[in-house]
């Protein structure tokens, strides 16, 4: 039996970005919602001031009373 093919670092990097890049086209609405979840979360975390945070929490209160009914 074969041994599978080692790849080097650089290429297992240049075929997981591939990998990805297929995934996106194939599932644009899902990689885009993700996107935005992902900047969401980074901007909260890192850059939010307090007064923005509040503001969130009045949204994130709204879209919750929204989504019960």
């Amino acid at each position: 039996m074969p041994r599978p093919k080692k790849y080097t670092e650089e290429e297992a990097h240049k075929r997981q970005l591939k990998r990805v890049a297929t995934y996106n086209r194939a599932h644009k609405s899902e990689a885009y919602r993700y996107q935005k979840k992902s900047r969401a979360r980074g901007f909260i975390k890192n850059d939010a001031t307090r007064e923005e945070l509040l503001e969130l929490r009045d949204l994130i209160d709204k879209k919750l009373k929204e989504l019960k009914n």
